[in-house]
């Protein structure tokens, strides 16, 4: 297994490079043909990195398998090294890192239903500290006075609306948390934060990576 998973992977690094959705098109036909176990085998052999760019292109509407499947400790790490790709889409005035995190965070919160999973997920988030920042991003700025007078109602399927609903049906502590973080917090300082975590993140990947090819067989 372990043997056919590094190549496989190596072959899904080598697609995410040019394109994170065809990677992500073989990762969901390596599991389809092969299993959830095989698939799950190919993505720890993977950096995180990659599977970060696997994920962040994809949505909602297209899903990433990875978001199904991974742990809550990896979708954490997920987390902290994605705001890297940030970095080299500043020009772009299309750009929004709230954009962006609010993207992955619907993959995360509202692709599938299995609320078990998806607190154990939060949990890991909201307890570590860049977590937290990145699940608040898409929420700065907003009056969602409103909202908690009306969260009965039906919101538009994707909206912040409907994430942020998602958080507080699963934990009232976390969205106590978020909504304290995206209200005191500027999007300015939080987008800082998280791309300056993000790119140390990458160099100590980058670094054992490193290590990896020096070590002794």
């Amino acid at each position: 297994m372990t043997k056919n998973a590094l190549i496989l992977a190596s072959d899904i690094i080598e697609q995410a490079q040019h394109s994170g959705r065809r990677a992500g098109t073989s990762l969901e036909a390596i599991a389809s043909e092969q299993g959830d176990e095989t698939m799950l085998a190919v993505l720890t052999e993977m950096d995180i990195l990659t599977v970060a760019k696997i994920v962040r292109e994809h949505d909602a509407t297209i899903p990433s398998i990875a978001t199904w499947l991974m742990d809550a400790d990896s979708i954490k790490q997920l987390l902290n090294v994605e705001p890297s790709y940030w970095q080299n889409m500043d020009e772009d005035q299309v750009f929004c890192a709230q954009s962006e995190a609010h993207s992955l965070l619907t993959q995360i919160f509202l692709s599938y239903d299995d609320e078990e999973k998806q607190l154990e997920v939060l949990k890991a988030i909201v307890e570590d500290d860049f977590g937290l920042l990145y699940l608040s991003l898409p929420f700065v700025g907003h009056d969602f006075s409103e909202l908690e007078e009306n969260e009965d109602e039906e919101q538009i399927s994707g909206s912040i609306e409907e994430l942020l609903i998602k958080i507080k049906t699963l934990s009232e502590e976390a969205y106590r948390e978020v909504m304290a973080v995206s209200t005191n917090g500027t999007l300015d300082n939080i987008e800082s934060a998280l791309k300056q975590n993000a790119n140390k993140q990458r160099v100590t990947a980058v670094e054992m990576d490193t290590d990896d090819m020096f070590a002794p067989l």
